[in-house]
């Protein structure tokens, strides 16, 4: 996926960093790293699945080879091999995939699946070696290509179960005296088919990032006010209709903020839109700073006005908050000569503090935390007021 023009994306976004920082090792840093292995994994699921099914499918094919052609002396103990640890494995990973509480182990148990099978036709080899019965070594490199390419593995995993497979396999030739000209070829092209797969894995997982990053940029683009970093409105919507549904079905108090700049006008007209874009964006880090919690929300809605919702806190606990915010803005200390409620910039804030009933909407919460908006600038700007409904004001 091409990466949207970097000029249009918010300088703050942890994916803008991220690209800019690049990922050679393969690592993003903090919690960008979680999301891109849940990533990962919803892009995969489904080849991992089809891959262990082929792979299943494989194995029973050759297992009916081996019934036919192998001589009685090995072929118990191959098929012990195939049927009794190469599909149970490859079938317990296959059913993981279907457990959603499994999925965040995807990798380890896809890994070690991919380790025993690649050990398991080691093992096979040594029996045949063992029972001097010249069995093709080529099903190695039919493994190592599951490896890297078919099963959803990432490059460190797939790397480490090829590299260890290759090692177990040259362990056991040289214990079984293979002579040293053939095992010199056996090794290079096994070797070499690591090197292909390990460097084709790398670009796979390095592309797949690469598209991981350029979905988050686009959602960025798509869901952030470009100048703040916030959300912007329709996100916000978004976002808000789902935790009044949950606060609904939880009874769980919620706190919806209306929040304006005083005097923002003057401001700009005083001090020029440069200096009004930066004191939004200053403002805004304040907002972020006292919305952290996952289901709080933070958003510009338009202009020099804000919004939020706050959820599961006591209305005290909410008008502390909300202090808190006023006065940490006030702290900024913006020079604003034209502004008739500080000598500084300040904010005016109104919250609607209720807990949603059947027969209300978040539409009503936005006009009743609107309302308590207008009483803050009528009583003077720079304060919060509180209203619930039923026209109780705080």
């Amino acid at each position: 996926m091409k990466l949207p023009h970097l000029d249009w994306v918010n300088q703050d976004s942890p994916y803008l960093r991220q690209h800019l920082q690049g990922f050679r090792l393969l690592n993003f840093a903090g919690e960008l790293e979680q999301a891109f292995k849940r990533y990962h994994i919803g892009v995969f699921l489904l080849r991992m699945r089809w891959a262990l099914l082929v792979a299943m499918l494989l194995i029973l094919l050759f297992a009916v080879l081996d019934a036919i052609s192998l001589p009685p002396t090995i072929r118990s103990k191959v098929l012990a091999l195939r049927l009794g640890l190469i599909l149970p494995m490859l079938s317990i990973t296959w059913l993981a995939t279907y457990r959603r509480e499994l999925r965040p182990y995807l990798q380890l148990i896809g890994g070690v699946a991919a380790l025993f099978t690649g050990l398991g036709v080691v093992g096979i080899i040594w029996i045949a070696r063992r029972h001097a019965f010249a069995l093709p070594y080529e099903g190695i490199i039919l493994v190592t290509v599951f490896f890297y390419f078919l099963t959803g593995l990432r490059f460190t995993t797939a790397a480490l179960c090829g590299w260890l497979t290759f090692l177990a396999y040259l362990a056991i030739e040289v214990i079984s005296g293979l002579p040293g000209q053939v095992l010199l070829y056996n090794a290079f092209f096994l070797g070499s088919a690591n090197v292909i797969g390990s460097v084709g894995c790398y670009f796979l997982e390095y592309a797949t990032r690469q598209n991981f990053l350029a979905q988050g940029l686009l959602q960025d683009m798509a869901e952030k006010d470009f100048l703040t970093g916030l959300l912007n409105r329709r996100a916000f919507s978004e976002r808000a209709q789902r935790s009044w549904r949950q606060a609904l079905r939880e009874q769980h108090g919620l706190g919806v903020v209306m929040m304006d700049v005083d005097f923002f006008k003057r401001y700009n007209d005083h001090y020029g839109h440069a200096a009004g874009d930066e004191a939004l964006r200053k403002i805004a880090q304040v907002l972020g700073v006292h919305a952290r919690r996952p289901l709080d929300i933070v958003a510009r809605y338009g202009g020099e006005e804000f919004v939020g919702l706050w959820y599961n806190l006591s209305e005290e606990h909410m008008q502390g908050i909300l202090e808190r915010l006023r006065s940490d803005i006030i702290a900024l200390q913006l020079p604003h000569v034209q502004s008739d409620a500080a000598a500084v910039v300040s904010i005016s804030i109104g919250l609607a503090y209720l807990v949603p009933q059947a027969h209300q909407r978040l539409e009503d919460a936005l006009r009743l935390a609107d309302v308590a908006l207008y009483l803050a600038k009528e009583q003077g700007r720079n304060r919060v007021v509180c209203k619930r409904p039923g026209n109780q004001e705080s």
